[in-house]
């Protein structure tokens, strides 16, 4: 209880030092109008009937949300598993999410969109750059963004080309050799007609976990580097095509440790060849804008995909040593390794008809085409596994085809509105696929295998909304959600001479209800929902110890949650925000491949997580004649222990983080001291259970104290 004892006191000390009637009503102002497009139109988000988490660009930039990493700390009831090695990082909201590491493209339940265009599972983690808002959305949300947005979807909108000319720059420096500098500039091209932005970026950061092996480095670091670049043509007349070219790249070296062993009292591993990681993600697309008159027409056309190479020992010896009761050194010699490369390039089309703005009806209805090619070649070796050993090449293709509609329309008076919406989406899916092994003792030769399966299902939502006042809303929803089906992206059977079986399709039903509302003449807000999911057939992949073979398994699941969320304005000066999300989720399967038995909580679920940010910015000061403003943003976020996996194997640890940026402005520059994870607490974001006794964690990062400036032009 120290922690938030400590944080309670240094919260309660900042409001003591304040100067008196820092709470009074004369001297507060009304939040701002939260403004989100969550069903793909600008709307005020007390009038979405569902819960979301919104930050806007100011939050963004004081809250310092560059990656996953700093952003799910801002969202409570949302978790995140990645190993920070920019190949994935895959979220669970309310409880809906993969039970264990994504096992295949399409093993996601909460899809990352930016500016509507979805991005790959195995390349969704990467530079926040230049964003203008971005907006968690609660529950599936199928009809409208699409294919596996079962949990929900993180709704991403860049910063749009301005009329006028303008310009940002921001330098850091801090701890563990963390470096960035990142510029933006933005402005008309050829008259007020076309406009243009660019957004650039580099950072650094030095690894936290010691390699004990002969020679080894310190390993967990990075280096990345971003762009994106836009272009607006404006119509020369009101119904003229506004014309939209956006393209980006993202580029993370990394060197990633994955697991240490728990229990230790430094982070440690012993591996070599020491694992590196390089992935660069693409982008690139096209919005055309028209009016019809009678509705809005937008098409989107884009491309995405990835490439990664990765060289990496799968045996580290601190784990496996205890693990088969060896010294760790036997597990040094580097014929344990996987050299492997990657590679998506995902086609997406969109079409879409919207209503006008203004009227009394909204609705939008659209047909979709998305095509994909993941291709992986995996070259194992090992001393003591089939599994590891041989050469694999394989190739899945995904063909998705959606057509979709929703409306919302007033009913029983203008206070009174319903929702409903449908999406219809087939899949088909293919996998080819060859092994070939090196004459390993229990592997075959060579193995071919040619596959195919199609998936068809609806997602949906209806929905009621009742304005009981101008200034609060009520609402309930049920959705029907989905997660398709498919093939595991490593075809481990192949050593055996067995083709990679398919795992089934993942539906669920959400019922939701709900309530938004502006108190105190608009300086506060309060968001309240309670939610229910029952989820048929997650997916699973695990190792059938009799038959020695990777085997898909479809778990239902089940959760139930509360959820509060808040803004109050206490000042013109100082705002207190955030939230709390309490979820009770469990298995409702017994199954002896993995473990799982009914009753056991959901994987990385922890029953309680909260986010709470303290924002001040002061009057203008003046000292030995420099004019300066000052400011402060303070963040904390608790995550409760949960359990490791589907067996409930063990619980990773309950964690307090605290975040803090402190500084001045000066006209056109910002002067500033940032810490992340201010009191340095270790942090697991995600387990495995090697064997009996042998339990190992991935990490966040420690502490990392720095400056920083900013400065527009």
């Amino acid at each position: 209880m120290r922690y938030p004892t400590i944080i309670c006191a240094a919260t309660a000390s900042i409001f003591a030092a304040a100067p008196q009637g820092v709470l009074s009503q004369e001297q507060a102002e009304s939040l701002e109008v939260v403004v989100v497009t969550a069903r793909q139109r600008e709307e005020d988000a007390r009038n979405v009937p569902f819960a979301l988490t919104v930050l806007d660009a100011g939050a963004l930039e004081t809250r310092r949300v560059d990656d996953t990493h700093s952003f799910f700390r801002q969202a409570p009831g949302l978790s995140l598993t990645s190993f920070d090695d920019g190949r994935f990082a895959y979220f669970q909201l309310r409880g809906i999410g993969p039970l264990s590491q994504a096992i295949g493209p399409d093993d996601g339940s909460v899809v990352t969109y930016v500016d509507g265009i979805p991005q790959p599972v195995f390349a969704s983690e990467f530079a926040y750059l230049d964003l203008q808002r971005m907006e968690v959305l609660r529950g599936p949300q199928g009809t409208l963004f699409g294919r596996n947005t079962q949990g929900g979807a993180i709704s991403i909108t860049t910063r749009a080309p301005t009329a006028e000319f303008e310009g940002r720059v921001r330098l850091e420096g801090g701890e563990q050799e963390y470096g960035l500098g990142e510029i933006s500039i933005s402005g008309p091209l050829a008259g007020q007609r076309v406009l243009g932005r660019l957004s650039l970026r580099a950072s650094t950061l030095d690894g936290f976990v010691d390699n004990t092996a002969p020679g080894g480095d310190s390993l967990g670091g990075r280096t990345d580097y971003a762009g994106r670049g836009v272009v607006v043509i404006e119509p020369e007349q009101e119904d003229g095509w506004r014309v939209t070219l956006s393209a980006n790249a993202d580029r993370r070296d990394s060197e990633p440790y994955f697991y240490v062993l728990r229990g230790e009292s430094d982070p440690l591993v012993e591996i070599d060849p020491e694992n590196e990681v390089e992935r660069t993600a693409w982008g690139v697309s096209l919005k055309l804008e028209k009016s019809l008159g009678f509705a809005d027409l937008t098409s989107i056309t884009a491309g995405n995909g990835f490439r990664t190479e990765q060289l990496l020992d799968d045996t580290n010896g601190l784990i496996y040593g205890p693990l088969f009761g060896q010294p760790p050194s036997d597990f040094l010699p580097p014929l344990d390794f996987s050299d492997w490369e990657e590679e998506e390039d995902r086609l997406y089309q969109e079409l879409r008809l919207s209503s006008v703005e203004g009227g009394d009806i909204a609705w939008s209805a659209g047909i979709v085409y998305f095509t994909s090619d993941l291709d992986v070649e995996l070259d194992n070796r090992s001393t003591f596994s089939p599994v590891l050993n041989g050469d694999r090449d394989a190739t899945q293709g995904i063909d998705s085809y959606a057509a979709y509609a929703e409306v919302t329309l007033p009913i029983a008076g203008p206070r009174l509105s319903a929702t409903a919406g449908l999406r219809y989406t087939r899949d088909e899916k293919s996998l080819e696929a060859t092994f070939t092994g090196i004459g390993f003792p229990g592997s075959v030769s060579f193995h071919q295998e040619d596959s195919q399966e199609d998936f068809d299902f609806f997602t949906g939502r209806l929905g009621l909304t009742y304005a009981a006042t101008d200034s609060l809303n009520i609402y309930t929803t049920v959705g029907r959600g989905a997660k398709s089906g498919g093939f595991p992206r490593l075809t481990l059977n192949a050593a055996f001479g067995i083709d990679s079986p398919a795992y089934d399709e993942s539906t669920s039903w959400t019922y939701e209800a709900g309530m938004k509302a502006l108190l105190l003449d608009g300086r506060a807000s309060v968001d309240l929902s309670a939610f229910y999911n029952d989820v048929d057939d997650e997916q699973l992949f695990v190792l059938d110890l009799v038959a020695f073979q990777f085997v898909p398994v479809n778990l239902d699941t089940r959760s139930i949650g509360l959820e509060a969320q808040g803004s109050f304005a206490l000042t013109h000066a100082w705002t207190l925000s955030g939230g709390l999300a309490w979820t009770d989720g469990e298995m409702r399967d017994d199954d002896v491949f993995s473990g799982s038995e009914s009753g056991n909580p959901i994987p990385n679920v922890p029953e309680l997580s909260t986010s709470l940010t303290l924002d001040y910015r002061g009057d203008s000061l003046a000292w030995s004649g420099v004019t300066f403003t000052p400011f402060m943003t303070l963040t904390h976020q608790y995550v409760d222990d949960r359990a490791a996996d589907v067996a409930d194997s063990f619980d990773l640890n309950a964690y307090h983080n605290v975040d803090l940026r402190i500084g001045a402005s000066f006209r056109q520059f910002e002067l500033f001291a940032f810490s992340r994870n201010l009191l340095d607490e270790e942090q697991e974001l995600n387990g495995v259970l090697f064997g009996p006794g042998v339990e190992a964690a991935s990490l966040a990062q420690p502490r990392i104290m720095g400056v920083g400036l900013t400065s527009s032009f």
